[in-house]
């Protein structure tokens, strides 16, 4: 049976400007935000084939929406790898909402529409695919000098893309499974689409057209960039480069804070705390924490001040970079955050981590203490959870690791007192563990921290 998708959305990454004409927007952007530089969205209407890479675009401006029947009636037309027209028209409630004739108009011409249902993730995913494709859509110059690209062009340029893609077939990629049901597909005859009345108008627009935009950072700079190898214009994320310089990448001013988001992004995964308890103890929301430490968005300076007291990070004054200070106590829980925060704190592993072991009794059934014993700076301790597989992988992730050290009974219930008391709260964390170091300020020796 031949299936296919249909949709239509408020396009997330094509809008249309009223001097540079269609911009291409690299990261999701809200429409407030759009409407300040002047960017008027687009709608966005598609056709997939059910399960298979091949898609059908087409645009209009939300002002002067497309009829879905004539929609379909051009991409059943004119788009080859579509085959014509299918069996079945899967949409979601809303189209199937908005066109209430769709059905029995369909009917007519012998398609059967369905409905996805609540927890179908194959048509969604449909939309998302096409919504990142319609950003990379390279668009001819246009021919008229000091005018932008129109939506005319774009669409143009979605059905050139098209038929190329239709034409060169399943892509070397795919999986082998793929490829095979693409060249069957692609092997079918063309179904001969019926031409059937499409009486203007027939759906009404609505608010579900519009992206989620509870996920799109807030308000960031940007600014408009010409491609000049194909003329398109694009609104990229960040602060432009300077007068007459056009390079996407070229490396902006260094003020030193660049690395703050990656460092703090480790750091919050080693963290005894849920992110969540870290961003409330900093005054933000989780989604804000998440925003920064991605680096998609920043914070305001005095919550970043803040984030940075919380988790530790200042410049170290000989190399002038931003670095993770400590002292800590982290829980070991991604390989490789947990490779970068002992990295960081090490200075590149100049350490002697060590394994504490009580000299009599038992250890703590639950938890491994790996003391990162630095030079020149105060100790912290990992926790380590027993069975789990990074514990397998302490060599490799932690450079210089000596194994196993016996130590104090008393010390050692002291050491999984502390931790347990740097678990409580973000902030008790770096609290109890200078604390904890003031307490044992003998086991200096020259510029190495040892337990006795």
């Amino acid at each position: 049976m031949r299936e296919q998708f249909f949709y239509v959305a408020v396009a997330r990454f094509v809008f249309l400007h009223s001097k540079h004409g269609v911009v291409s927007v690299r990261d999701p952007i809200r429409l407030a935000d759009a409407k300040r530089h002047d960017l008027s969205p687009l709608l966005i209407y598609g056709l997939s084939v059910a399960r298979l890479p091949i898609r059908w675009m087409t645009f209009s401006t939300v002002a002067e929406p497309k009829p879905i029947l004539t929609v379909l009636q051009e991409a059943w037309a004119q788009g080859e790898g579509l085959r014509g027209m299918p069996d079945m028209l899967r949409v979601n409630r809303h189209v199937a909402s908005a066109c209430p004739s769709l059905a029995s108009d369909l009917a007519k011409i012998g398609v059967r529409l369905t409905i996805a249902e609540a927890g179908d993730r194959t048509h969604p995913a449909a939309l998302r695919s096409a919504q990142d494709a319609a950003r990379w859509l390279g668009w001819c110059r246009t021919e008229r000098p000091g005018q932008g690209d129109s939506v005319s062009a774009l669409c143009q340029r979605a059905a050139d893309s098209h038929s190329y893609e239709s034409s060169r077939g399943a892509r070397a990629s795919e999986s082998r499974e793929t490829r095979d049901r693409v060249e069957q597909w692609l092997g079918l005859p063309v179904r001969e689409t019926k031409r059937f009345c499409a009486n203007g108008m027939d759906w009404t627009p609505g608010p579900w057209l519009y992206p989620q935009e509870t996920t799109i950072p807030p308000t960031q700079p940007r600014y408009f960039h010409k491609d000049e190898l194909d003329g398109r214009i694009w609104l990229l994320t960040g602060q432009e480069r300077g007068s007459g310089r056009n390079e996407v990448d070229d490396d902006p001013p260094y003020n030193g804070r660049e690395e703050v988001p990656a460092l703090a992004r480790n750091l919050v995964e080693c963290w005894p705390n849920p992110p969540a308890e870290i961003a409330t103890a900093v005054g933000i929301s989780l989604r804000e924490l998440q925003w920064f430490i991605s680096g998609r968005a920043d914070l305001d300076q005095n919550v970043r001040h803040r984030l940075e007291r919380l988790l530790g990070i200042g410049v170290d004054e000989r190399s002038g970079y931003f670095t993770a200070f400590g002292p800590y106590v982290l829980i070991a829980r991604k390989p490789q955050a947990l490779e970068a925060v002992y990295t960081e704190i090490s200075g590149g592993g100049d350490a002697n981590p060590w394994e504490l072991l009580p000299s009599t009794g038992a250890a703590d059934p639950s938890w491994r203490y790996i003391l990162i014993n630095t030079y020149g700076s105060p100790p912290s301790f990992v926790m380590v959870p027993r069975g789990d597989r990074i514990a397998d992988r302490l060599d490799d992730l932690i450079l210089n690791f000596a194994g196993s050290l016996s130590v104090d009974r008393s010390f050692y219930q002291e050491v999984v007192a502390t931790c347990a008391r740097a678990c409580r709260s973000p902030e008790a964390n770096i609290t109890s563990m200078t604390e904890f170091v003031w307490r044992h300020e003998q086991h200096w020796t020259d510029c190495a921290w040892k337990p006795e």
